[in-house]
């Protein structure tokens, strides 16, 4: 079994990076080594409860690996949690975790565990999982600068005045 978890303070909303992080179609566009996602079903299953359920294609070179996967999204408890359910992997299962420290700014929580099933596929596969997931945190971090920079500059000036 492989875990990795990091921690990271971050200068945007908690609720823009929650956000961020449940828009799984756009992962392809940021995530490093994620090469599709397609969209099986998403719905609300009660206020602040978002369940969305994808599946997902990883890789490197020629080397790719499919799984599907349901992401249950709780803004009132403000994390993220995501199972695979198919595919190459016994389990994978990840955390994402927002703790607001003032208006602007989060500390972000990830971590992930994850085996699987056969032996030469982990051999293989362990690399290319190991080093999309060491860099999601920052893959994420570059993302919200793309999109919420413009944002946090006009607040933090509207402040100033």
């Amino acid at each position: 079994m492989t875990s990795i978890q990091t921690t990271k303070f971050v200068g945007y909303r908690w609720l823009d990076l929650f956000n961020l992080v449940l828009d799984v179609k756009s992962y392809p566009e940021f995530v490093p080594r994620c090469r599709a996602v397609r969209l099986l079903s998403r719905r609300m299953t009660e206020p602040g409860m978002t369940i969305v359920v994808s599946r997902m294609t990883v890789g490197f070179s020629v080397f790719e690996v499919d799984y599907a996967n349901r992401t249950i999204a709780d803004a009132i408890g403000r994390q993220i949690s995501i199972e695979a359910l198919d595919g190459p992997l016994r389990f994978l299962n990840a955390a994402w975790r927002f703790e607001p420290l003032d208006e602007d700014h989060t500390q972000l929580h990830f971590s992930v565990d994850y085996e699987f099933s056969n032996p030469v596929l982990a051999a293989v596969a362990s690399r290319v999982f190991g080093a999309m997931f060491g860099e999601i945190l920052n893959a994420f971090e570059r993302r919200a600068a793309q999109l919420f920079s413009d944002r946090n500059c006009g607040a933090a000036a509207h402040r100033r005045r």
